[in-house]
């Protein structure tokens, strides 16, 4: 069983900085223990060397999971500066060079990013607020960003359910995890 979320903080669970504690943003949900062991034992062969994309980073703990488990760099978005003051802290903290923060709001400075960046990512990650309205705008900018064989995984509340299939991305996998679910999406091979 997966370390529970401390008070003001959250555990890495996984990696060489496994342990390692990262501060929380106020009114931020990090994603679960037993959600994150999940995404990397589904990603466990891609996670290595990956170029990894955080939408909604909160915490930044997934993509400082994925640093840890051997992802080549992260790129963490999110719109709020009090959680970037906080994200900047926990690289610090961490030592980490290979982390990038961007100040992105979401989903539409997605398509400006696309565009300014030629790299694209292996694995992209992103757990909007579970009130999130457009989940389906939100998939359809954030496929341009994908490596032609990247994977998508969209943390969601387990009551909702997200499109099987957006722009050019379809569900291949879907999870449970009590109040939260996980779901897997890839390009569409049509």
């Amino acid at each position: 069983m997966g370390a529970a979320p401390m008070k003001g903080g959250v555990r890495i669970t996984g990696g060489r900085l496994r342990g390692r504690v990262l501060k929380v943003p106020p009114g931020a949900r990090p994603s679960g223990a037993r959600l994150r062991e999940a995404l990397f034992s589904i990603w466990a062969g891609r996670v290595p060397e990956a170029r990894f994309l955080d939408l909604f980073a909160g915490s930044g703990v997934v993509s400082f999971e994925a640093l840890s488990r051997g992802a080549a760099l992260a790129v963490l978005a999110e719109s709020s500066p009090r959680a970037l003051r906080v994200l900047e802290a926990n690289r610090r903290s961490l030592r980490l060079d290979d982390v990038h923060l961007r100040r992105l709001r979401l989903p539409g400075d997605l398509r400006e990013l696309a565009r300014r960046e030629a790299d694209r990512y292996d694995l992209v990650f992103a757990d909007p607020p579970y009130a999130f309205d457009d989940l389906e705008a939100l998939l359809e900018a954030a496929e341009p960003l994908l490596a032609p064989d990247g994977e998508l995984g969209l943390e969601h509340s387990a009551r909702r359910e997200p499109p099987t299939v957006a722009g050019g991305l379809e569900r291949v996998d879907r999870r449970s995890y009590g109040e939260s679910a996980l779901t897997i999406y890839r390009r569409s091979s049509g």
